[in-house]
């Protein structure tokens, strides 16, 4: 680690985020008589890691336990009397439309591990917005007031399940050439739909929310409709098109309907 910020020179430098491993050498600091036991995908690579780890848990000695969202769901840790979300935001506020909605029912699936037995339960949710009016009905009314929410803000937005969406993603290693052809297919969409009068919304190409990773450029475009039957017509001419394009085959491109995440 540096000794000051390279930019302006503050020595004020903290780390960012609170990883597993980072959380277990924090707690074993602060309770240096109670085991720690970690449980990720680097801890539990050997063959019965993780079960043995669980094991431990389920005898019901004092201990804590670290963990990844491979905690969340489908054990039965009757011991557990209380539970703590780190840095929840993380999970809430992510940029694609359904993190509200995804991370809320792992909250409470999560919440779900504590006071399972007779011993009664307590949750701990570590957020920078405890105002937040979406969280604030999850933890007062429960995940189906939450939902009912978020389906008639959906409605508002036009987004699914009131909207079908496929997601044209191009991939290169020369920025240039994945901008090129995205821009090139979504005039030739739009003209072609214009031709049609196919209502069938074409947004884009713009940068995929981590716009560049293992050295190669990201893009994307969006292509919405509220018939089904008008967007696979759409995305059935735009797969012809990108086939019959030279300029598509220097470029990794791939058409997915009813995408599960924007990313």
């Amino acid at each position: 680690m540096p000794e000051s910020c390279p930019e302006c020179g503050s020595i004020d430098l903290r780390p960012l985020g609170s990883g597993t491993e980072r959380t277990e050498e924090t707690l074993a600091g602060r309770f240096p008589k109670v085991p720690v036991h970690r449980i990720d995908r680097d801890s539990t690579r050997r063959r019965d890691a993780f079960e043995n780890a669980l094991a431990e848990v389920r005898r019901g000695d004092p201990c804590l336990l670290v963990g990844t969202q491979m905690l969340a769901k489908g054990h039965h840790l009757p011991h557990v009397t209380l539970v703590v979300v780190v840095n929840a935001d993380a999970g809430l506020y992510a940029s694609d439309f359904r993190a509200l909605e995804q991370g809320a029912q792992l909250l409470v699936q999560v919440a779900g591990r504590a006071g399972r037995a007779a011993h009664p339960g307590r949750v701990l949710v570590q957020t920078m917005h405890p105002d937040d009016p979406h969280l604030r009905l999850l933890a007062e009314r429960g995940y189906a007031a939450l939902a009912d929410r978020l389906l008639e803000e959906r409605r508002a937005a036009a987004l699914p399940p009131f909207r079908f969406l496929a997601l044209l993603r191009l991939e290169s290693a020369k920025e240039e050439a994945a901008g090129e052809l995205g821009r090139r297919a979504a005039t030739a969409l739009r003209g072609w739909l214009a031709e049609r009068e196919l209502a069938v919304d074409c947004l884009g190409p713009v940068p995929a929310p981590m716009e560049r990773r293992q050295g190669r450029y990201h893009l994307q475009l969006m292509l919405g409709a509220e018939k089904r039957s008008a967007l696979h017509e759409a995305c059935a001419w735009l797969t012809a098109w990108l086939e019959a394009t030279p300029e598509a085959r220097r470029v990794r491109w791939s058409l997915d309907i009813d995408p599960q995440t924007l990313s």
